[in-house]
C-alpha cells in the first residue's frame, strides 16, 4: 500500500493517464495482480470485480487513517454502501500487475464519499467509479459518525500543504 497527497479528478473521460489533482486529497494505493478466477472465458477481468477491487482500495484507505473497518464495526459503526458507479476504460487480463487508487472526496457526520481508479503498471486508467455512504449502527439505522471517527477521516484525507 503506498499512501500519496493527491485526489480529484478532472473532466477528461478517455482513458490514459491518471487525472487526478495534486493539490487536492490523500491518495491511498493498493497493489492487486488479476487471479484467473477473476477473468472471463474471453481472458478479460469480469465487471464485477473492480467493485470488489474499490471494497479493498476503501478497506486499505480507512486502515491507513488508523481507522480500520474492523474497529469501527466492533464499535458499533458501520459504513453502509448506498450506491456505485464505475466506468470501464481498457481491459485488464489474467496476472495483469494493477493498483487501486482510493480517496475520500466528500465527508459528513452523516455519510462520505469515495472516489477510485484501478490502473495498470503503467499508470494508465482502465476504470474508475465512485461509492456513496451513510454511517449505520449495527441494526443498519442511519447515525452520525461519533466527532472523533469524522475528525480522523478529516486529517488524513486533506494532503499536507
Amino acid at each position: 500500500m503506498r499512501v500519496e497527497g493527491s485526489g480529484k479528478k478532472g473532466g477528461d473521460s478517455n482513458p490514459g493517464p491518471s487525472t487526478l489533482d495534486p493539490q487536492a486529497f490523500r491518495v491511498v494505493e493498493t497493489p492487486v495482480r488479476v487471479r484467473y478466477s477473476e477473468t472471463d472465458r474471453m481472458g478479460i477481468v469480469y465487471h464485477t470485480n473492480y467493485i470488489v477491487w474499490f471494497e479493498i482500495g476503501r478497506t486499505e484507505f480507512c486502515r491507513a487513517a488508523g481507522l480500520p473497518y474492523r474497529s469501527m464495526e466492533d464499535a458499533g459503526l458501520l459504513i453502509l454502501v448506498t450506491a456505485v458507479e464505475c466506468r470501464y476504460r481498457r481491459p485488464a487480463r489474467y496476472d495483469d500487475a494493477l493498483a487501486v487508487r482510493a480517496r475520500m472526496t466528500e465527508l459528513a457526520s452523516r455519510g462520505l464519499t469515495f472516489e477510485y481508479e484501478i490502473v495498470d503498471s503503467s499508470g494508465t486508467v482502465l476504470a474508475d467509479g465512485i461509492t456513496r455512504h451513510v454511517f449505520a449502527d449495527m441494526q443498519g439505522r442511519p447515525r452520525r459518525a461519533p466527532p472523533e471517527i469524522v475528525s480522523a477521516f478529516e486529517r488524513f484525507r486533506m494532503t499536507e500543504r
